[in-house]
């Protein structure tokens, strides 16, 4: 994930020293972004989440994995106010997204009289999320609009059952658990970077974004438990998923058809 995060950083420098270093192209005062279209909205968002870090790995027959998680978002969006070439606004998102995870022991352990087991689980949540945005915006012609913007977010998670949320028996022999911590705060404070693009036609105005969202808490972490193998002592280990994400959003501003 870090080789995301230079890249995005990068991009987003290149992003604005080709506006300011283009004569052609000026900046734009933010209120024209609204001249036709409302500055209310709605917005849906694909995110993909970071992998969890896992430790230890180093076993070549026995494995635990949890995946990178896709999100899918819906929610509305409020431009509240502008100033100058500033644009500000807020978010109302429900996410729902799905960890995958993966339990591998290969043949060469001889577990319980299979050769081998490989289960995946795919666990479903949901978030509420309120991001809050200032974006400085750039313009180049009467249809397109560019922007790039920072701000905070706040999470809240509904956690499935953290008792035990994976384990592996076979033949009434429990071979792996795994276990998430029990104290998780209800709320997760965040910061994130966007570069967007407002495409505007006659009877309404797109918004296409790239985010990148870096969380301060972990939305997921705990330890886990390989026993009972034949050949392998039983080891623990423990997992932190950060909750970082990388997301592609569209929202859609409709024409106002009473303007004075």
């Amino acid at each position: 994930m870090v080789k995301t995060q230079i890249k995005l950083v990068v991009m987003s420098i290149l992003f604005i020293t080709t506006f300011l270093i283009n004569p052609s192209v000026k900046a734009q005062n933010s209120n024209r972004l609204f001249n036709k279209h409302h500055k209310w909205g709605a917005v849906t968002q694909y995110n993909i989440f970071d992998s969890a870090n896992i430790s230890p790995n180093n076993n070549p027959n026995v494995n635990y994995e949890i995946f990178k998680s896709k999100l899918f978002a819906l929610g509305i969006v409020y431009n509240f106010y502008q100033y100058n070439n500033w644009n500000f606004n807020a978010e109302l998102q429900l996410q729902w997204f799905g960890d995958m995870e993966s339990i591998t022991i290969l043949e060469a352990e001889n577990i319980t009289s299979f050769n081998y087991v490989d289960l995946s689980n795919t666990e479903h949540d949901k978030t509420g999320y309120l991001p809050l945005t200032a974006e400085y915006i750039f313009y180049e012609t009467g249809s397109f609009s560019f922007g790039i913007g920072a701000g905070v977010g706040l999470t809240y998670y509904w956690h499935y059952d953290i008792s035990g949320s994976s384990s592996l028996t076979i033949n009434d022999v429990t071979l792996f658990e795994a276990f998430e911590i029990d104290d998780y705060q209800l709320f997760y404070l965040s910061n994130h970077l966007q570069a967007s693009v407002y495409f505007k036609r006659e009877k309404f105005m797109l918004k296409a974004s790239v985010v990148y969202k870096k969380s301060h808490t972990s939305f997921r972490e705990g330890y886990y438990e390989f026993k009972n193998l034949e050949l392998s002592p039983d080891f623990q280990g423990i997992f932190d998923q950060s909750g970082d994400f990388l997301g592609f959003s569209l929202s859609i501003y409709p024409k106002k058809y009473f303007n004075k």
